[in-house]
């Protein structure tokens, strides 16, 4: 029986020792003890450390191997070269080894070859240095495993994460380099000869920065042909230029907006993670592990025509990950191919990739399936929802008889038109299947206040894309100490920069492994109208459903109209009721020519999805003005103030200064100016009972 010997015996190396016996070859396998889960596999295992060469080879040529080999592991791939080439069987060169497993004399080899790579030096600890610009990338120059890698953002924070990257090497040494941007992806390849063949192309997902610990994978790629073969040429091209000729190789790289390819690294090895030992396989059927046994053994390898499926894995990050896998263990038991628990997934501490506690891989037919089976929306909506009260006011100006609808008493986060907003942005979510949540807004916005707090109890991410013009004066309040202490991820913008914000928060939750949700659809703000509308739809019902059962009838309607989106669903159930009811939006920021513009929009795509016939002029129907916004957004007026002193006198009713208490006194000069007299005065109070206390701390200043 010919003899192979294996060098490493985790459970990355497990695949190689299995398919090596099922090939009929005898396996001789050499790894220290710990960890050594593929030690039961082995024919003869060895409990000798990967890294005593000399100790291995002189076995080695008592056994005379017909191959030796190794699979996932920078370090035991020294040591195969190392053996290989003593024992004459084909190897790559020793040049080759250094190359690909020295992240600093890689760049090297890139740059001599012709190869576009970012600025890098090496670096020792306690070296001065000074990158050209930053943000840096600091890592060990010759570790594996994402150990050690930190994204450095200024100055200051570069000396600790060279001291860290140190640490973890070999040779004591970290490399410097720039921050290359864009999509991280792997190129799976066989070599034989110098001749390469790409078996797949990886999307990777990472925890993002500082540390970018890889959290899954994906076979194929979703990239366009052309692209494809764009990062094919890129990756020989690189493969040549650190003379790799034989066996499996694993390429990293990114690639940017502009479409260009960056290599990141190379390893003259197959990639951990299962990615090659497992992925490859299950997604084109190739055997790739066979591949690196014949290449080891200087038989070319076996390639077929690939078949076309899709594979991912998935690590156990925490208990959300685990109840995840056993959702799809218990719904879907067919796609499950492997699951690994090495150790408890509670409270466990991820520095690296070599401590994430286990992992699970999956098989579909297709990429809808796939998606399907990785993303689920939240497993529950915790905001409930009931008929707010509408109770008749002691305040009075002596003309008209004043009633409130106060959804400032809804029972989440302080309340709020926004909770109705919310709850339908999880049922959406639920039914889109989205696990992470971007916001819009700035820190006086109610909404941001709530989903932020929605985002915090579902335990899901949430950026907020925080536009800084709307903005006079920056400035704490009630709802951004709630927001901040919620641990959005905020991205500054201006007005002209909210689409890109909003792009650059979906590229980093979908580079994370998340299927984001943005509230407004699109990075342009269209296509989710319907949803917080839905919720004031309802609410008309409520309003109409109060008025048969009081045997009363209300006249007006007023509200704060900011986005719009409140007053564009009343607007749509008076439609639909057909009750021609006149419902005043009072702007706290829009002018009125792009208030009434967006709500006739909101009113449009309504009734397109709902496939609703809207009167000839639904515009006539549209009431909003910008009269009364004393100043802009988050401005107030003394009379503002007055007025809100004088409600919560009456009726014990908190309105505040920036959305509420500016349009009760919107409606108040409206009625005198339009001469309204003996209706009946609905007035929804939409929330923002944090913001009263912002008022009342402000009030309390201006008296010291």
């Amino acid at each position: 029986m010919e003899k192979i010997v294996i060098i490493g015996a985790n459970d990355f190396q497990r695949p190689l020792i299995q398919k090596a016996k099922d090939m009929g070859y005898e396996t001789h396998v050499f790894a220290w003890r710990e960890g050594a889960t593929g030690a039961e596999d082995a024919d003869v295992f060895y409990e000798i450390s990967i890294t005593e060469k000399e100790k291995i080879l002189e076995i080695c040529r008592k056994i005379q191997p017909k191959a030796v080999a190794t699979i996932g592991s920078d370090l035991a791939n020294i040591t195969v070269q190392y053996l290989a080439e003593k024992l004459g069987l084909p190897c790559n060169s020793r040049e080759c080894i250094r190359n690909s497993t020295n992240k600093y004399i890689m760049r090297k080899a890139f740059q001599k070859a012709g190869i576009p790579v970012p600025f890098f030096q090496i670096a020792e600890e306690g070296q001065e240095m000074i990158p050209p610009s930053y943000p840096v990338i600091v890592k060990p120059t010759d570790r594996s495993g994402s150990r050690a890698i930190t994204k450095v953002e200024t100055p200051d924070k570069l000396q600790e994460a060279i001291k860290n990257a140190v640490s973890q090497s070999f040779e004591k040494k970290a490399i410097v380099e720039e921050y290359i941007c864009g999509a991280e992806y792997s190129v799976e390849t066989i070599s034989f000869e110098g001749n390469h063949t790409c078996l797949a192309i990886t999307k990777k997902y990472t925890t993002g920065e500082p540390h970018y610990i890889e959290v899954g994978h994906l076979q194929p790629a979703p990239l366009k042909e052309q692209m494809k073969e764009k990062v094919k040429q890129t990756v020989f091209e690189a493969l040549d230029a650190l003379g790799i000729r034989y066996g499996a190789g694993h390429s990293e790289l990114r690639i940017d907006s502009e479409g260009n390819v960056r290599i990141i690294e190379i390893g003259s090895r197959m990639g951990g993670d299962c990615i090659g030992s497992d992925l490859v396989p299950l997604s084109t059927g190739q055997d790739f592990v066979k591949m690196v046994v014949d290449t080891a053994a200087g038989r070319k390898p076996e390639i077929k025509e690939a078949e076309e499926y899709v594979a991912a894995i998935r690590f156990l990050m925490n208990e959300k990950d685990l109840k995840h896998m056993e959702r799809i263990q218990k719904e879907n038991p067919d796609k499950v191919k492997k699951t690994v628990l090495d150790s408890p997934v509670k409270d466990a501490v991820i520095t690296d990739s070599g401590s994430r506690p286990g992992f699970y891989i999956l098989q579909a037919d297709s990429m809808e399936e796939m998606e399907a089976l990785l993303y689920e929306g939240p497993a529950e909506n915790p905001v409930e929802i009931f008929e707010t009260p509408i109770q008749k006011l002691r305040f009075s100006d002596e003309k008209n008889a004043f009633y409130m609808k106060r959804d400032d008493l809804l029972p989440f986060s302080f309340g709020g038109n926004k909770v109705r907003f919310a709850r339908k942005f999880v049922e959406d979510m639920q039914t889109k299947h989205c696990d992470s949540m971007i916001i819009y807004g700035n820190y006086h916005s109610n909404l941001c206040r709530i989903l932020s707090t929605l985002c915090r109890e579902l335990d899901i991410p949430c950026y907020m894309i925080h536009n800084t013009e709307d903005m006079k004066e920056e400035k704490e309040t009630h709802n951004s100490r709630i927001i901040h202490e919620m641990g959005v991820k905020e991205i500054r913008c201006t007005k002209q920069g909210i689409a890109d914000a909003v792009q650059q928060a979906m590229n980093e939750l979908t580079e994370r492994g998340y299927h984001p949700y943005y509230i407004y659809g699109t990075i342009y703000g269209t296509g989710n109208e319907w949803v917080p509308m839905q919720a004031y739809v309802e609410t008309y019902v409520e309003i109409c459903d109060f008025e048969k059962r009081s045997g009363g009838k209300f006249d007006y309607i007023f509200l704060a109209s900011s986005t719009n989106a409140t007053q564009s669903g009343l607007l749509m159930g008076s439609l639909l009721k057909k009750d021609k009811r006149k419902i005043i939006g009072i702007s706290v920021s829009r002018n009125e020519k792009r208030g009434k513009e967006v709500i006739a929009g909101n009113l449009q795509e309504y009734a397109d999805r709902f496939s609703i016939s809207l009167p000839k002029h639904p515009e006539e129907a549209i009431s909003f003005t910008d009269a009364y916004m004393e100043g802009g957004y988050g401005v107030y007026s003394q009379n503002v103030a007055d007025l809100i002193s004088q409600v919560y006198r009456t009726d014990g009713i908190p309105l505040d200064m920036t959305y509420t208490g500016k349009a009760f006194y919107g409606m108040m000069k409206y009625l005198e100016e339009h001469g309204i007299e003996n209706k009946n005065i609905l007035f929804l109070h939409t929330g923002g009972t944090p913001l009263f206390f912002d008022y009342l701390m402000e009030k309390s200043e201006s008296l010291k």
